[in-house]
């Protein structure tokens, strides 16, 4: 099997039908957070979003997504037994980022 169809596969199990998020605990995001950090001085223009997602096995993720503004980014995806890690992790993120200049 090829590394693209390796990707795709791994793409379509993360977004079964759109992306199913998961709704264990009041403190989950409703839908991805999208994050900026912009400063001119240091032509710095870049992008951070995360996202919770269950895979079709059942698996719970995040999926982060970063780069410049307006090119394609990169993304990555890690995958937890329960979705309790995957909000921990979630939140982890997003504490660090906020912390690094990100903003809403």
């Amino acid at each position: 099997m090829s590394e693209e169809q390796f990707d795709l596969l791994e793409g379509l199990a993360a977004h079964p039908s759109g992306s199913a998020e998961v709704q264990a605990s009041d403190d989950a995001p409703a839908g991805p957070v999208r994050l900026t950090r912009i400063d001119p001085a240091c032509n710095m223009q870049r992008f951070y979003s995360l996202e919770l997602v269950t895979s079709l096995f059942g698996e719970h993720g995040v999926v982060r997504h970063w780069g410049r503004i307006g090119t394609a980014g990169r993304s990555r995806t890690d995958w937890y037994e329960e979705p309790g890690e995957a909000e921990s992790a979630f939140q982890t993120l997003l504490q660090l980022k906020r912390k690094r200049g990100y903003a809403s």
